[in-house]
């Protein structure tokens, strides 16, 4: 869970690298991969 939080990660990276907008490579690609590294925390921790 934790290495597939780089995905969405390497999305955003993507996004901004082809001047897409950066309300969508932070908002949506970005919160994925924040969220998907605090689930794994979470996942690690318990």
């Amino acid at each position: 869970m934790l290495a597939a939080a780089g995905m969405p990660a390497g999305d955003a990276l993507i996004v901004l690298r082809s001047n897409g907008p950066k309300a969508v490579a932070y908002g949506i690609h970005g919160a994925t991969a924040v969220v998907m590294v605090a689930i794994s925390v979470l996942l690690l921790v318990a």
